[in-house]
């Protein structure tokens, strides 16, 4: 019988907390007790990329262990040696907390594993059984990895970490930072410490570098409004090569910018309320999807999302993956990139797993657009979204005198520029810094909107330029 080794280290309270604080994931399990159920988790982990579980920790985070004695993990070690085959584990022991264990699973060189209830596979925060074909198919070529699991040693984490962008992920995500940047990355699934360095992999490059397009071009999201309805003429592009999170947003304002947006301020609410032509959650659902289940091995393409007279299409080199058909969608998931899918959905970006397309098409229909239309192969997936008509669709200034309401601050700055005001003039009235991206936020809707009007509007980026309340404006603070 092969001899294992079964390693007791030590962890930090500190550590085990920053981990609780994360929360059930692709590769975290907790449970509160030794128990059979175990076994599954230990397969599942070493099916998949590897993981830990915490005994002595109940679902929702509470420390509830009774501590585990010398018997305890020896049965622990029992059940990684009688998993087929052997899985070789790691114990680690926590100073101060000794109600709590970690079982440090490693992803395993000899796939498939089983144990006595058969294969099991970790599925995002959950381990699920295959069958034997399923499992065979699955890893036929065991040894390849997923792209987002890759580490990326030549991406120095001292020289290209950018730590706004852990900042806004972690605010997103609703967390605190308990740990040093390099620690609270390799958390989060974002990279791995090797001899007290974190090496990044694919996802952290993708979510907490900046300007990643230096290490992962593919990762370029291109955006373009067409005149008409055929890709011929381009209006305007713009290529999105920054961190992921920055990059959505970023393509949330260009959709914005190219389509019909209205505001509607209704009682109760103090801020307004933006009325999209195409439905906000379902444009959301399908930018998001297109970059988490993006196929990033290929380095030629970039995902696109393109504006046209009568439609908006998003275009996404990565066919359907596993056994997913367009029959299927909405009722299956199957997830290529399963960490970046994982961090999207901790951010708030991926609300609940494998209901997309009914989202997409449930907003579509209250908004009384027709479905969605996709198209897939083996390569390829497309979405498209139609357009109302631009006769129905584009409001008289009477209509939106009467219908447009807006915030406060909004009106302040219409009045403030019946006069021309710079964009210092204007920030510092509203109290913002004069940053660029607060400008962005909090005054270019209105320029978009046509309620502000460039002084200079064939050289919008002059340092000269200045802004002033438009004729729709003057109608609509008049009508307040």
């Amino acid at each position: 019988m092969e001899v294992l080794n079964f390693i007791f280290v030590m962890m930090t309270s500190i550590e085990l907390h920053a981990l609780i604080e994360q929360g059930e994931g692709f590769h975290l399990e907790f449970k509160e007790s030794v128990s059979a159920k175990i076994r599954s988790e230990v397969v599942a982990f070493a099916n998949a990329k590897g993981g830990r579980i915490l005994i002595g920790v109940a679902d929702d985070g509470k420390i509830v262990g009774k501590g585990i004695d010398n018997g305890g993990k020896s049965q622990i070690q029992d059940i990684a040696r009688k998993c087929d085959p052997s899985v070789n584990i790691e114990l680690k022991e926590v100073t101060g907390v000794p109600e709590v264990i970690v079982i440090n699973v490693p992803e395993g060189a000899d796939k498939p594993y089983r144990c006595t209830e058969g294969f099991y596979v970790r599925d995002g925060a959950s381990s699920n059984k295959r069958t034997t074909q399923e499992i065979y198919d699955m890893f036929k070529d065991a040894g390849k990895f997923s792209f987002d699991d890759i580490l990326a040693p030549s991406v120095d984490f001292d020289e290209n970490f950018e730590s706004s962008t852990l900042t806004t992920f972690l605010a997103k995500a609703k967390l605190s930072q308990k740990l040093p940047d390099a620690e609270t990355v390799c958390n989060l699934d974002a990279g791995t410490m090797v001899d007290g360095k974190c090496i990044l992999n694919n996802t952290g490059v993708l979510f907490f570098t900046e300007n990643r397009d230096r290490f992962c071009k593919q990762a370029i999201i291109q955006c373009a409004r067409f005149d008409g309805t055929k890709k011929i003429h381009i209006a305007d592009q713009q290529d999105l090569t920054k961190d992921i999170i920055t990059n959505i947003e970023d393509c949330f304002l260009f959709l914005r910018k190219h389509l019909n947006v209205g505001f509607d301020l209704t009682s109760g609410e103090t801020r307004r309320k933006e009325i999209w032509e195409i439905p906000f959650p379902a444009l959301k659902e399908a930018v998001v999807n297109s970059i988490a289940h993006r196929d990033y091995l290929d380095k030629g393409t970039h995902i696109q999302v393109f504006v046209f007279d009568d439609k908006v299409t998003i275009n996404n080199f990565g066919g359907l993956f596993g056994n997913m058909t367009i029959d299927n969608l909405g009722t299956s998931t199957y997830r290529r990139n399963p960490n970046i899918v994982n961090l999207l959905h901790r951010s708030g970006y991926i609300e609940k797993m494998g209901t997309g397309i009914l989202r997409i098409n449930e907003e579509l229909a209250k908004a009384g657009l027709p479905e969605a239309e996709f198209e897939a192969d083996k390569d390829w997936f497309t979405i498209t979204f139609k357009r109302k008509s631009l006769v129905t669709e584009r409001p008289t200034d009477e209509s939106l005198v009467s219908s447009m309401k807006l915030s406060e601050q909004d009106i302040k700055v219409l009045q403030l520029c019946t006069v021309a005001r710079s964009r210092e003039q204007i920030l510092t009235e509203i109290k913002y810094v004069n940053e660029y991206k607060n400008f962005k936020r909090h005054v270019m809707p209105m320029v978009d909107n046509g309620l502000l009007n460039r002084t200079i509007p064939d050289k919008p980026k002059s340092s000269k330029q200045k802004y002033v309340t438009s004729e729709l404006g003057f109608k609509i603070i008049t009508n307040q």
